[in-house]
């Protein structure tokens, strides 16, 4: 599968890009596979607390085992598009005074192929799709740029870099984990807060509107926790998803929700019990399997799930 990264560095080869000392060496003595006894501290990521709420067992076998997964196809078109977006924002300053002007004198189709010359083209054509998707996402910025004539159209924060130290309590002892991941993009509200945006390039259906506000919470806490005064208040978190038609999705969808209204209200609460859980799991070494066949199926350890008659069982690897 073709590959493509435009960027001078990948998010991988950044390393830790913590904002203190403190944080970074908080992160240095983080693992996700952190068990009772050992020194630092476990480390969490929107994908671990994630994992583990999917399925216990699967995150034992992925966070604490370190057992290899197969690349899917999902992944690698969501990296290249990601990489793109990346790209796009880093270098959109180059030709965005032209293109507004071009927009003032109304040459708008001039000024769409100016901004789109934005988007490098791969050295060979992407073969999963990922051309729709880039289309999709390129076209709702244009029209945010219409919109906006430019005026807080620009993220202020491009896949930051984020990480937080707390503690959290479960059954009345305090423990310290570590939280790290980078946020795809963050926007100013106009009005000094920010507004947390994550793209995703699977389906969508209603249903995923509870997940990305966990998800979203979990960003909004390591800002707040880490302090990211430049990224504080969050007011608003968003989410867009231009290839939401795909394997049987509703349709292309973005969203944007403001915090503290009765719809998003729950999530601070929900995404604390999830933290509970997870830090429990590691504390009491319980790792339960989730069974459910339709989502199992695209699980890469079925063989080894006891839910499955495998040979692994919770807890214990084979002699």
């Amino acid at each position: 599968m073709m590959k493509f990264n435009p960027n001078d560095v990948s998010l991988v080869d950044r390393g830790a890009e913590a904002r203190t000392d403190e944080l970074l060496k908080s992160y240095e003595e983080s693992a996700y596979n952190w068990q009772p006894g050992m020194d630092g501290v476990l480390r969490i990521s929107k994908s671990s607390l994630g994992s583990h709420g999917f399925c216990a067992l699967k995150y034992k076998f992925s966070y604490i085992y370190r057992l290899p997964s197969d690349e899917t196809e999902a992944m690698v078109r969501g990296t290249n598009v990601h990489n793109i977006v990346e790209y796009f924002w880093n270098h959109v300053d180059d030709v965005l005074d032209e293109v507004l002007t071009l927009i003032a004198d109304n040459k708008k189709h001039v000024a769409k192929e100016k901004l789109f010359d934005v988007i490098p083209t791969p050295p060979t054509p992407y073969e999963l799709g990922e051309q729709v998707v880039i289309d999709k996402w390129f076209d709702w910025q244009w029209n945010r740029l219409l919109i906006t004539e430019g005026e807080h159209w620009k993220p202020i924060g491009n896949e930051v870099s984020a990480h937080a130290r707390m503690e959290i309590e479960v059954d009345g002892e305090n423990i310290p984990v570590h939280l790290r991941g980078f946020i795809d993009t963050v926007f100013s509200d106009g009005d000094g807060g920010s507004i947390l945006m994550e793209l995703k390039t699977g389906k969508w259906n209603m249903r995923k509107a509870k997940f990305m506000r966990e998800e979203m919470q979990f960003y909004r806490l390591m800002l707040e926790e880490g302090g990211y005064a430049d990224y504080l208040p969050v007011t608003h978190w968003a989410w867009e998803f231009p290839n939401g038609t795909a394997n049987g999705g509703v349709k292309a969808e973005w969203e944007i929700e403001e915090l503290g209204t009765r719809k998003t209200s729950y999530a601070p609460k929900t995404v604390m019990r999830n933290l509970v859980k997870l830090v429990r799991s590691h504390l009491k070494d319980e790792f339960e399997p989730s069974p459910f066949a339709a989502k199992c199926e695209w699980c890469d350890f079925m063989e080894l799930c006891p839910a499955w008659g495998g040979g692994m069982e919770n807890g214990q690897t084979e002699e």
